[in-house]
């Protein structure tokens, strides 16, 4: 049996022990230790793997990685995983490895905490919209009751509160609305013995992204939605930028950093008779984008509509006021001592439109322009746009000045969906519109339009004057 000599610190002298009386201390102690971890770190929320449970290939996993120095915590070949708040490290012996570097030693992997998982409000995004508008209005179409020309002065809003959903493809929304049945315009005029407003429905859709790439892309629109059409707002010369088209839409583009291709088409649910065949149309628009730097994009394109079952049928009006809103009109069904108006052409008109956006200097310019003809009439079938916006209101501080002119014949168009401040709404007319913006926060904008118009151009007898002032406070979210 083989012997040791061990030499007393205090005497300074030896004494022989058996070695295999030393082993045993040894393998006694490492035993205390893994106990005193097992009974420790489940406390910590940390938890501790046999060497054979771990991977030996870890730092610190054999003597030749690991300080030979006595280290109480971690233990080589120990895996920890960090508890979700970690430990604060370097505050006593135990925290730190045997080099003094802080927690985590050489043999322990930090495991991050999980995701928060998602709930449904990740996928709704809510925005809405406030105006007050007040507005002056001077029509010499109209007279009043002492025979003096016509002036309104009003005060009106317009909110709107909607919500929308993504899912992967599919985007899904309803957006509530002040108004009424309107269907060019969201506002409310208020001064009537302080009456509750109403509120309606203004968008309920479906739109899924069956492509969807940094270069093409192509959606399936379906339900009450936002103009999928590419239009020029307050300015443009068939729809109103309040409008929101019923029936199914499909939006698609394709192209690279100077060139794409867009194209846009919609079927337009009318109006459900019951006698007699429904109304309904279709549109379809295509345009080409140049992106020539990114201080001059150009966009050229076209449109072309048909519409069935107009011709001969009574006018579609909201009020019920047998109003066709410009068009030319026949004599129509008859209801008890009334003879409703009826569409005397057909509507299928045919749109060039283009837009440049472009810097001179350090000023943003626009400049934009659109012409038509509906073939279905035979006269007062032509209409024109064009205009100018500098600088743009976007960010805090900024302002933005423009002007446009319009021009739309009788029958270029139907009346029923045109602007609806614009000569007052619907076609036969022309005019200027001037409007200047100003951003006062990222949330909060003030703006000022001015129209001076002309309205029932048509007839030299009948033409008059009409001007509108709009000064509005408009605040997004």
């Amino acid at each position: 049996m083989c012997s040791v000599l061990k030499i007393d610190p205090e005497t300074n002298s030896g004494r022989m022990t058996e070695a295999n009386t030393s082993e045993r201390k040894e393998k006694n102690m490492r035993k205390l230790k893994w106990m005193g971890a097992l009974l420790i770190l489940p406390a910590l929320n940390i938890v501790a793997t046999s060497p054979a449970q771990t991977n030996m290939d870890m730092v610190g996993t054999n003597s030749a990685q690991t300080n030979q120095a006595e280290s109480p915590w971690p233990a080589p070949g120990v895996m920890l995983l960090a508890p979700p708040a970690p430990q604060k490290a370097g505050t006593n012996p135990a925290q730190t490895n045997n080099t003094g570097t802080p927690w985590p030693a050489p043999g322990v992997m930090i495991m991050a905490p999980p995701a928060p998982q998602k709930i449904w409000a990740d996928y709704v995004t809510v925005y809405g919209s406030m105006r007050l508008r007040f507005e002056t209005i001077n029509d010499d179409a109209k007279k009043k009751s002492d025979g003096e020309h016509y002036t309104r002065d009003r005060l009106r809003i317009k909110g709107q509160l909607g919500a929308e959903a993504k899912l992967d493809d599919l985007k899904t929304g309803v957006r509530l609305s002040t108004g009424g049945a309107d269907p060019v315009s969201a506002n409310v005029t208020l001064g009537e013995g302080l009456q509750k407003e109403d509120i309606r429905v203004d968008l309920a859709y479906l739109d899924y992204a069956l492509l969807n790439a940094d270069d093409y892309g192509l959606n399936a629109v379906g339900g009450k939605m936002q103009n999928p059409l590419i239009a020029y707002g307050a300015d443009d010369l068939v729809w109103d930028q309040d409008l929101t088209p019923e029936g199914l839409a499909a939006k698609g583009k394709c192209g690279n950093d100077w060139l794409t291709f867009l194209a846009n088409a919609e079927y337009l649910f009318v109006k459900e008779r019951d006698s007699q065949p429904n109304a309904w149309g279709w549109v379809g628009q295509g345009a080409l984008q140049f992106d020539f730097i990114p201080e001059i994009s150009l966009t050229l394109g076209g449109s072309y509509s048909g519409f069935q079952n107009f011709k001969g049928y009574d006018v579609i009006d909201w009020e019920n006021k047998n109003n066709s809103y410009g068009n030319s009109t026949i004599k129509g069904s008859v209801s008890g001592n009334t003879t409703n108006k009826a569409w005397a052409t057909d509507f299928t008109p045919i749109m060039g439109f283009g837009n440049l956006d472009l810097f001179v200097g350090k000023v943003p310019v626009s400049i934009y322009g659109q012409a038509l003809t509906n073939p279905g009439a035979d006269d007062n079938k032509n209409g024109y746009m064009g205009g100018l916006s500098l600088f743009k209101a976007k960010n805090p501080k900024t302002f933005e000045l423009g002007y446009a002119y319009a021009l739309l014949e009788k029958d270029a168009a139907l009346g029923m969906w045109t602007d609806s401040d614009r000569w007052g709404g619907g076609t036969d007319g022309k005019g200027s519109r001037f409007y200047g913006k100003y951003q006062i926060t990222k949330y909060l904008q003030f703006a000022v339009s001015f129209f001076l118009d002309k309205k029932n151009i048509a007839d030299n007898e009948t033409e008059s004057s009409y001007n509108r002032l709009q000064v509005d406070l408009q605040g997004v979210f």
